[in-house]
């Protein structure tokens, strides 16, 4: 799957605006702050963009309002709230630069379905729906600290490698006492990921 079909069949799902997926590309690789090693527009499209909001091509996810955990550059919240724009999205993010960079792309694209939250997980109230996480800890990690953050319907969407199933093994003895099941959703192309989703049975 070529790029150009990869980001055909995104937009054939939603109402996202393309022009917005251009606009954050250019807010990252113009930016101060050092948001990703990723510069090139190819690998930047698959790699960040397509990476965060494939999984809703291929699983239903109803959710209202969301929680980007440690969202650093914005990925996959930015992408997700693009996605879906009648959706709130919360970027958590605890270091200050990063926040005023995840501010300024709200601003700029502009994304008026976007809070940017300058705190842990941890210290974080409230209830929200979809709980996701890229690249900020091992499954057991994020459970224990997003626990409080969830409801009956919340799902969890982690974004992990080829080990995801030693992580949720890891993570049994929480899974089993809070009745979370586990789903696991690998795809080889146009990337290598593994999509983890987590809900209460």
């Amino acid at each position: 799957m070529t790029l150009e079909e990869s980001f055909s069949l995104l937009r054939s799902s939603c109402g996202a605006e393309p022009s917005k997926f251009e606009a954050l590309y250019n807010e990252v690789v113009s930016s101060p702050v050092n948001i990703t090693a990723i510069k090139t527009r190819e690998d930047f499209f698959l790699k960040h963009i397509f990476d965060s909001i494939y999984i809703f091509t291929l699983r239903k996810i109803d959710f209202i309002n969301a929680a980007d955990i440690g969202s650093g550059g914005g990925f996959p919240g930015i992408p997700i709230s693009i996605f879906y724009p009648e959706r709130r999205v919360a970027l958590v993010e605890s270091i200050l630069k990063k926040c005023r960079f995840l501010e300024n792309c709200a601003l700029k694209l502009p994304l008026n379905n976007v809070d940017v939250i300058n705190s842990r997980a941890e210290n974080m109230k409230g209830g929200y729906d979809l709980i996701t996480a890229r690249g900020v800890g091992r499954v057991k990690d994020v459970l224990n600290a997003t626990l409080h953050l969830s409801r009956k319907n919340t799902v969890w969407l982690l974004y992990k490698g080829e080990r995801a199933g030693e992580e949720v093994a890891e993570a049994a003895g929480i899974i089993k006492k809070r009745g979370i099941k586990s789903e696991i959703i690998r795809i080889e192309e146009p990337i290598k990921r593994s999509y983890l989703l987590l809900r209460y049975n």
